[in-house]
């Protein structure tokens, strides 16, 4: 995985607009076959708004793409942070330490050992 460098024990934090819930299976299933998702603790999907089906995608919404790469990956696939191109959304800081915890009902991340500029 040269190309897209994977943090160990790591989570990612997916989220688009207007892409049909099949672009975003097929973008997740290559990079777990390209190895990209080895070592990932989780996936987690934001805000994926904005797409409208069509009679073509016979129904394939984003609960049904959901529930296949749930059974198709290794590794948990969450949803419920609020983050992504929405009003109301989570700030996420790159490079910080997180630590996820989900349930059935619930889903909170929490940020540690945020690295900041030094002047």
């Amino acid at each position: 995985t040269a190309y897209f460098a994977t943090q160990p024990k790591g989570i990612l934090f997916l989220e688009d607009i207007s892409e049909h819930p099949y672009r975003i299976e097929r973008m997740l299933l290559q990079l777990f076959y390209a190895g990209a998702l080895e070592g990932q603790q989780a996936v987690v999907l934001g805000d994926f708004s904005g797409y409208k089906l069509s009679p073509y995608d016979n129904g394939y919404d984003f609960e049904a793409m959901l529930a296949y790469l749930r059974a198709v990956l290794p590794l948990p696939v969450l949803t419920g942070l609020p983050f992504g191109h929405i009003e109301r959304r989570a700030t996420l800081p790159y490079g910080a330490m997180a630590h996820l915890r989900s349930s059935p009902r619930d889903l909170s991340v929490t940020f540690s050992e945020y690295p900041t500029l030094r002047r």
